[in-house]
């Protein structure tokens, strides 16, 4: 199963807010999603660009280092 069914809700509003602004880039996030299975599969720029939306959509991360705030992008 894809990491893009994991993805919380507010942060995939964001990106699909973005979706007619930004069309290569949102096809990009979510086919990097589809591909991966483990967070660990994810590029780290599309991974960065998750984090960038939890901060936008005011999710709070609590997590300092980068990997477990992406984990925390997937409720894990």
């Amino acid at each position: 199963m894809s990491l893009l069914n994991y993805l919380r809700s507010e942060i995939a509003s964001a990106v699909d807010a973005d979706q007619k602004q930004f069309p290569n880039l949102h096809k990009s996030i979510v086919r990097d999603l589809e591909n991966a299975q483990l967070v660990t599969d994810l590029p780290l720029g599309t991974a960065h660009r998750l984090i960038e939306y939890a901060d936008a959509a005011g999710v709070e991360l609590k997590a300092d280092l980068f990997l477990l705030k992406v984990y925390e992008i997937f409720n894990r």
